[in-house]
């Protein structure tokens, strides 16, 4: 190997299937807690399964980064198990959804440079986060070239981001956002409108205003895709929260393969993970593709 690439735990990668595209299958943690109780972050199933049950109401989800600590545990195991000339590269959350873990990390991989002066230790911003940070590492990992923080700066700025919610009542207590939107976000839950979210390569999670019903927005993302997608994207990414939410993904694949003629195959369905699920709900809904223009 050239490199070894490891990222955290809002990527939406299982273990096996880090193991199936050649990353690194230990992740950097972030820890959830709920009323102060932990909770585990590697059962997505079970995670959502409560969110709908209620047992975990809107406010009560906190995340915080894994620490220093959860750091060394990874970077000690990288270490130990490759060899000197193979260069570590983080390729992490974008800073604009988790400065805690993106600073965390950048002064990890400076301590570890220091202490083993005979390695090299990258740090990426992948401008991503959710399944579309999944989507840049399988990227990222077929990379063989000499450069590669050029190529992941240039593959960031064209990961597109798509996002919905029909229930943005775990968003507006998430304390990301001012009471202005926090009002305006309970007030398009009861009206059950979904707004067409987007996160810039370079911003935050952005709205535009764009609010639909029912199917609209799958129409309009096939739509999109049909336009935008890059002659050398090679799949796509789904991404979900609850039982509800896995359904409506499914029939957005479907109306990928009969719209625009995607193959099952080229199409990825995941779990938005436990650590993203905490500010979203269990109703949200993505997509991840990579696209011709920057995003």
């Amino acid at each position: 190997m050239k490199y070894v690439i490891f990222s955290d735990t809002t990527c939406d990668l299982t273990p096996d299937e880090c193991v199936t595209y050649g990353i690194w299958p230990k992740l950097f943690a972030q820890n959830i807690t709920c009323y102060s109780q932990d909770i585990p972050v590697d059962d997505p199933e079970s995670f959502y399964r409560h969110l709908e049950n209620g047992d975990y109401p809107p406010g009560e989800l906190k995340t915080s980064s894994g620490g220093y600590d959860s750091a060394m545990q990874v970077l000690n195991d990288i270490v130990e198990h490759t060899d000197d000339d193979v260069v570590v590269v983080y390729a992490g959350v974008s800073p604009h959804m988790s400065s805690g873990t993106a600073t965390m990390m950048q002064l990890a991989l400076e301590s570890y440079a220091e202490m083993y002066p005979y390695r090299k230790f990258v740090y990426i911003d992948t401008k991503c986060v959710s399944n579309g940070q999944a989507t840049f590492l399988q990227y990222l990992a077929k990379y063989n070239g000499d450069d590669i923080e050029a190529y992941a700066d240039e593959l960031g700025k064209h990961i597109v981001h798509l996002f919905t919610q029909s229930d943005l009542s775990y968003s507006a207590k998430s304390g990301r956002y001012n009471i202005i939107k926090r009002i305006a976000m309970m007030a398009l839950s009861k009206l059950k409108l979904s707004p067409w979210m987007y996160f810039p390569s370079d911003s935050k999670l952005d709205m535009q205003g764009k609010l639909r019903h029912g199917d609209t927005i799958l129409r309009e993302w096939v739509n999109y895709y049909i336009e935008h997608a890059a002659d050398d994207n090679e799949f796509i990414r789904i991404g979900y929260g609850g039982s509800v939410s896995q359904r409506r993904a499914e029939k957005f694949a479907q109306m990928l393969e009969e719209r625009a003629g995607v193959t099952r195959d080229k199409i990825q369905m995941a779990y938005v993970s436990p650590v993203v699920g905490a500010h979203t709900g269990e109703t949200v809904l993505s997509f991840f593709f990579k696209q011709r223009d920057e995003r």
